[in-house]
């Protein structure tokens, strides 16, 4: 069995581990336990279990009494478990690693590498050390080997992620020959991780302006992300036929497919990075308090193409949740629109 529910791009991520290890051992059964939202992410994974786990909107699974129904529920569900690959390692997990353990069936949980992070996202002149950690796919690729798994390096080649998918039949939009399609995904969980808007819309209106066979998608999650990049396609193409925002049109398994069908995605350092990975699509990326040296830049992608300023103090956090200790978010606001212009162009 293996443990990952979150956050949305790090469950991307466990896609092509999971696909490497199914296709090496079709003979193992796999259970996933994950959201039922994310199953999308599985799809093609032959063999794949997913068991879902409910800690969203009901009490099924919450606190102590929910995880005690959830691990009963998995007991009975999958009797044959004979050990438990926690890519997680929350509260949850670690108690129902201890619940198996007791079982006597072995647990495996993934080393994050938190000391290595806290150096590199220390501040200058306390320790500071910025260098390439391991990406976070090969922190789970290294669990299954504890487990005995001799499971080689994972694919990098972004062309072997490529895939033919439908367009979402709601799209209602044909694609004309010699047009390049460009995903813009400008939103984000954490402040230290989003370019401001109007510097995006900048950018947006440069790619529109120079290039007339470029249709922009806006990608996003949410009421108020679906409001503002309503707002954002208005300010840039007042004829909205060039700049379409798809915030909460599709479902995540019909953004997939309409990914699939693009030319190139803009992103933050954010889900829709990883959900291009997936399936093969280039990534210019943009990164403001988080690196890539974290790990978490999307499978397959060039760290020449994830834009950001060099600054002494950069990265100053793993997740971008932090708040700037300068108060200023410089890597963010002083990171000029001609520069993600000019790396789009270039790469896309």
């Amino acid at each position: 069995m293996v443990i990952r529910s979150s956050a949305m791009g790090d469950v991307a991520m466990t896609a092509p581990v999971l696909a490497a290890f199914v296709s090496r051992w079709p003979q193992t059964e796999v259970v996933l336990l994950t959201r039922a939202f994310y199953a999308p992410f599985f799809d093609g994974i032959e063999g794949l279990k997913i068991h879902h786990i409910d800690i969203d909107r009901g009490e099924r699974h919450r606190g102590l009494r929910g995880l005690v129904r959830l691990f009963g529920e998995l007991r009975r569900a999958h009797r044959e478990v004979e050990a438990v690959i926690d890519l997680q390692d929350k509260v949850y997990s670690k108690l129902l690693r201890a619940f198996y353990a007791v079982r006597g069936i072995r647990t495996y949980c993934i080393d994050k590498g938190r000391a290595e992070k806290r150096a590199l996202t220390a501040r200058p002149g306390r320790g500071k050390v910025v260098r390439q950690l391991k990406t976070s796919v090969e922190r789970y690729a290294d669990v299954f080997r504890a487990a005995g798994f001799r499971l080689p390096p994972i694919e990098t080649d972004r062309a072997a992620y490529r895939q033919r998918r439908p367009l979402p039949a709601g799209l209602g939009i044909a694609r004309s020959e010699g047009e390049r399609w460009i995903g813009l995904a400008p939103f984000a969980q954490h402040k230290g991780k989003i370019y401001p808007l109007d510097k995006m819309r900048r950018v947006a209106e440069r790619l529109l302006r120079d290039s007339a066979s470029v249709r922009l998608f806006i990608f996003g999650g949410g009421r108020e992300e679906r409001k503002r990049a309503e707002e954002l396609a208005a300010g840039v193409d007042g004829s909205g036929n060039r700049c379409i925002p798809v915030v909460g049109r599709f479902t995540l398994r019909e953004e997939i497919d309409l990914i699939a069908n693009l030319d190139g995605m803009v992103s933050m350092d954010s889900s829709a990075m990883h959900m291009a990975s997936l399936v093969g699509v280039p990534v210019v990326s943009v990164w403001g308090a988080t690196h890539p040296y974290a790990g978490f830049l999307g499978l397959g992608q060039s760290t020449e193409d994830a834009v950001g300023l060099d600054m002494a103090c950069r990265p100053c956090s793993v997740f971008g949740h932090k708040e700037c200790w300068r108060g200023d978010y410089a890597c963010l606001n002083d990171l000029p629109p001609e520069r993600v212009y000019e790396r789009i162009a270039e790469r896309l």
